[in-house]
């Protein structure tokens, strides 16, 4: 049996008229939602919002509008199928339970075998009408698995989570065929692809998407006192504004979280060679009970960086780390170093002993370096396919620190964190990687207070001594 290429019937079926047999009691937000009658939804929602049960029970209408269409179904030898799609299986059980309960209240009868409901296996499928209607609970973690002929709808669960070519290469290309909708219901994670649909939908030039934020406070059922119920005003003041914001008020904010959230080990970590091609250069970041760090970098004519190697000790005294990396092969073809300004001494042993001359301008505000550092992960060019597009910034499967600390490293999450550094920087811990690489990415690339140097760094050719 192949899938339907029917489209749009989907609001030929009142859907606030199964609301009671079902015993679903939407608030004003979810009631918003549902009664957009918009191909492409995207909801971003706070916590306890209630959005994990939105998608649910729009199945159960889809499976009474496939009932009005089983003649023409089953004379083409066609089905209607919808995916669930999560982050992880657990992410779409939730969405699935509700579908799977709503049909067993309304007593229909599930294809045996066919419908499964087993969350431990990871085995949830219903089926009705002998295949001609049929839901599968399926998992992002690994995208090649989502593969399918066509669907005629899909809701995205907690879809900044994921990745986004799971929407644009394995997806989206599955609802044409059908016209099929999308619906997309997750809580913000920043500013990535989820908040560009979300944008979209704002777009009243855009005909075929909608999106709405939903702050947690709207569940009028769950919150009746709204913005100043006690639960609300409980979890504002145990958490940093910025993830409040977010979490509760569904905004979209960059200080929540990771810093780098578009760094992905499978896309940005690879088996990397010295190219003989490019000058070398090393970034540093001082320490002692912290660590000092070297990272040694280069970068071709197209301002592609890759990070070959770290270097990273700590409670040595830096005549013995000049030692260290004067013993290293290819310090002999480092151009320039990149400190941080704030140990002028430490440096000029450094680049005494290496006979490297030192890099300037790698200061400035943290919050300046560390976008730098997300322009180069994010894929370019920004005019081509997202599943097309190459990252700047790559770095060596050997740098297992960086690695770690570029997927570590974050802003406040408690009132107490968010006391210690301003809300645009990220709290002091698991920072030392980064640092030395910001400082490159300053010195070499500049800010904006110089505009862009694009490797016209200021070098000084004196040697320090």
């Amino acid at each position: 049996m192949t899938t339907t290429s029917s489209p749009p019937q989907r609001f030929a079926f009142n859907k606030e008229a199964l609301w009671k047999p079902i015993k679903y009691r939407p608030h004003k937000g979810q009631r918003m939602i549902h009664r957009s009658a918009c191909r492409h939804r995207v909801s971003a929602c706070g916590r306890r919002f209630g959005k994990s049960t939105i998608g649910g029970h729009e199945l159960v209408a889809e499976a009474l509008v496939t009932y009005t269409m089983l003649s023409e179904l089953r004379d083409a030898s066609k089905r209607r199928e919808f995916w669930i799609v999560g982050p992880e299986y657990s992410d779409s059980e939730k969405e699935f339970r509700v579908v799977y309960n709503d049909l067993g209240r309304l007593q229909f009868a599930f294809d045996h075998p066919g419908t499964y409901n087993n969350p431990e296996s990871s085995d949830m499928h219903i089926s009705l009408f002998d295949g001609c209607f049929q839901v599968h609970a399926m998992s992002a973690k690994y995208p090649g698995t989502l593969v399918g002929e066509g669907l005629d709808g899909v809701i995205m669960a907690e879809a900044a989570k994921m990745k986004q070519l799971v929407w644009t290469k394995y997806i989206r290309p599955t609802l044409a065929d059908t016209h099929g909708w999308s619906m997309f219901n997750s809580t913000p994670e920043g500013k990535n692809w989820f908040y560009e649909l979300w944008q979209r939908g704002q777009d009243p030039t855009v005909k075929d998407w909608m999106s709405w934020r939903m702050p947690s406070w709207i569940n009028d059922i769950l919150f009746p006192l709204g913005r100043r119920d006690p639960e609300i005003l409980d979890m504002e003041a145990e958490m940093s504004a910025e993830r409040f914001n977010q979490e509760i008020g569904a905004s979209f904010t960059e200080f929540v979280g990771r810093v780098f959230k578009d760094f992905d080990e499978e896309i940005h970590v690879t088996s990397l060679k010295y190219d003989s091609r490019y000058p070398v250069y090393l970034a540093l970041d001082y320490g002692w009970t912290n660590p000092f760090v070297a990272l040694i970098i280069q970068v071709d004519v197209w301002d592609n960086i890759t990070i070959l190697g770290e270097y990273r000790v700590v409670n040595r005294d830096i005549n013995d780390i000049a030692k260290d990396l004067a013993s290293v092969p290819i310090m002999s073809q480092v151009k320039s170093m990149f400190p941080d300004p704030e140990a002028p001494g430490d440096t000029a042993v450094l680049s005494k002993a290496l006979r490297i001359p030192v890099g300037g301008s790698t200061g400035g505000e943290l919050k300046w370096r560390l976008e730098l550092i997300r322009q180069a992960l994010k894929g370019q060019p920004p005019h081509v396919p997202p599943e097309e597009r190459q990252p700047r910034l790559m770095i060596d499967r050997s740098c297992k620190e960086l690695i770690r600390e570029m997927l570590d490293y974050r802003y406040p999450e408690t009132k107490e964190e968010s006391l210690v550094e301003p809300k645009e920087n990220p709290l002091k811990k698991d920072d030392h990687g980064p640092e030395a690489l910001g400082r490159f990415m300053r010195g070499y690339f500049g800010g904006p207070a110089e505009g862009t140097n694009k490797g016209r760094a200021k070098v000084s050719r004196a040697r320090m001594g």
